[in-house]
């Protein structure tokens, strides 16, 4: 049996007394991490052109700029409702009640797809007649689509320029006295659905075109079945009816956004009833 001459000593202890070992390896600053040279900035560092000014005069300097951008902003923004969503409810009633792309009969809605005769041969040459197949798109949703997608457009830039300019307009985090902010921060998320609805728009007209064209890829493969032409004519009228009534559903968001900003700009501006507080951006 192994035997010990002398009893180990505690990792650590001095003696009997038991205190820690006063030793330069226990030492804090020899430890192999250095947690004050860790940089918690981006990866590929701050690029800054040195400028001789201690950061107090930075930030008046800065704060200068943004109260001028958000001045501008906000003359922007006052032309966007009182100038711009006018015309643009007047252009799109004009455009649902007038525009003969968006009044068509049933009979200009449907286009006619060829007969195909049923495709034989082997795989590889089914596939090689598929792929010389060509089937137009649907001219009168396409007309549709064009003319939507640039108001869609337009409205989505001039609500991200909304969307911003109310959000600096938010005051300094303070207790009381809240219901002016909870104004903006209710009107903000009106605001960002509205832009968000615009972007789902756009999504389903690349939708609309998927559908479509595996329903003809159906069509071409077994044109026997009446069934596949009878759904694809189902979804071009389906679809022109929702995208026709579109521009309609446009006017009525610039109406609702109109009269909401209309009647809230001075809670807009001064959500706590005080001038000063235009200066008191919360960024």
């Amino acid at each position: 049996m192994l035997k010990f001459k002398s009893s180990p000593k505690p990792i650590g202890k001095s003696g009997s007394s038991g205190k820690l070992s006063s030793s330069p390896s226990s030492s804090p600053k020899e430890l192999s991490i250095h947690l004050e040279r860790l940089s918690l900035g981006p990866r590929s560092g701050i690029a800054v052109n040195e400028v001789d000014m201690d950061f107090a005069s930075k930030k008046r300097i800065l704060q200068g700029q943004m109260q001028g951008m958000i001045e501008n902003l906000e003359q922007e923004c006052c032309k966007i409702i009182f100038d711009v969503f006018p015309d643009k409810i007047q252009l799109l009633d004009d455009m649902y009640k007038g525009r003969k792309e968006f009044n068509l009969s049933k009979n200009e809605i449907v286009q006619a797809i060829p007969d195909f005769a049923e495709t034989t041969g082997t795989e590889e040459e089914i596939k090689r007649k598929l792929f010389r197949v060509q089937v137009p798109a649907s001219k009168a949703l396409c007309d549709l689509f064009a003319l939507l997608q640039k108001e869609i457009l337009d409205m989505s830039e001039m609500i991200n320029s909304l969307s911003i300019w109310v959000k600096l307009n938010v005051p300094r985090m303070a207790d009381g006295n809240n219901f002016g902010v909870e104004v903006q921060q209710e009107i903000s998320q009106v605001l960002e659905s509205t832009e968000v609805s615009g972007y789902e728009i756009l999504d389903s007209f690349t939708s609309y075109h998927t559908a479509r064209a595996n329903l003809i890829t159906q069509i071409v493969k077994f044109p026997g079945i009446e069934d596949f032409r009878e759904s694809l004519k189902e979804l071009d009228e389906k679809t022109y009816i929702k995208t026709s009534l579109l521009a309609c559903e446009l006017r009525n968001d610039y109406i609702t956004l109109y009269d909401m900003l209309s009647k809230n700009m001075d809670t807009l501006t001064t959500p706590r009833g005080q001038e000063n507080e235009r200066l008191a951006r919360m960024y």
